[in-house]
């Protein structure tokens, strides 16, 4: 039984085939919920919650307010003991759901992505089956998505999308509200993780689709949300007394070093 979680904001064609494929997709249908936090802007999203009302649970902001509060909010609303996290332009692959079976209760679950463009940081699969939804090739990724599936668990995780249970995600006051960017306070969150004394893999037995960024970077405010980006570095800095940089295998954790009181 899994609680996905999925923020949105002004991202609805997005949102769309995100939700078609996380319905589709689930084997446990009846034990899911899949909670949809729309962050501002409820009108925009309003066509695409309403022909999926009967499947979702809808959390809606009048106000924009943030992705660490909409998160925030849906995880505390979520009635699952395990939960997951994906942004609104992931699409996801079939049984999806059934992986979680064998969760620990420490451990933070990074799934694999397929990416159009790349490769980026996190060594992502690079395919391109479209660059937004209206082109996208749903059924070319699914059959894709299947071949490339295998057993490999990595200790390179600690991004988005993941999984892990509720109470550490509780445990470690979730998403700080401090930042005011989408950016950098992710890293914020699995470094308390970590110091929490959580674990983190990266499973390839599944690869969701993302179309990168649409609702910040290359969304419709993409110059806004950039803008954030470097004072929210700063936040980090402030907070932790370590710049938010790449650490050794790819998961922002440093190793072996006493800042501001904490041994890292």
């Amino acid at each position: 039984m899994i609680s996905l979680i999925i923020p949105t904001y002004r991202n609805p064609e997005y949102l769309d085939i995100c939700l078609k494929s996380a319905i589709e997709g689930q084997v446990n249908k009846d034990k899911n919920e899949i909670i949809v936090v729309v962050d501002g802007y409820v009108e925009e999203s309003k066509e695409v919650i309403d022909k999926y009302r009967d499947n979702i649970q809808v959390l809606p902001l009048e106000d924009n307010q943030g992705m660490q509060m909409a998160l925030n909010l849906g995880v505390m609303n979520a009635s699952n003991e395990r939960i997951m996290i994906i942004n609104d332009d992931n699409v996801l692959c079939k049984g999806w759901d059934a992986i979680w079976a064998d969760m620990s209760e420490g451990e933070v679950i990074t799934i694999n992505q397929i990416e159009p463009t790349g490769p980026g940081i996190f060594n992502f699969p690079v395919k391109d089956f479209g660059r937004n939804p209206k082109e996208f090739k749903y059924d070319e990724y699914l059959e894709y998505e299947n071949s490339l599936s295998t057993n490999e668990v990595s200790d390179d995780g600690g991004i988005f999308p993941f999984a892990l249970f509720k109470k550490n995600y509780m445990m470690v006051g979730g998403f700080d509200t401090l930042y005011k960017s989408p950016f950098i306070c992710d890293w914020d969150f699995f470094l308390k993780l970590e110091l929490a004394g959580c674990t983190f893999i990266r499973t390839h037995s599944q690869h969701y689709y993302h179309f990168g960024s649409t609702a910040t970077k290359n969304g419709k405010e993409g110059e806004a949300f950039k803008a954030t980006e470097g004072p929210a570095a700063e936040t980090y800095i402030y907070k932790w007394g370590i710049a938010p940089s790449i650490y050794e295998n790819n998961s922002h954790r440093p190793k072996g070093i006493l800042i501001k009181g904490i041994q890292f």
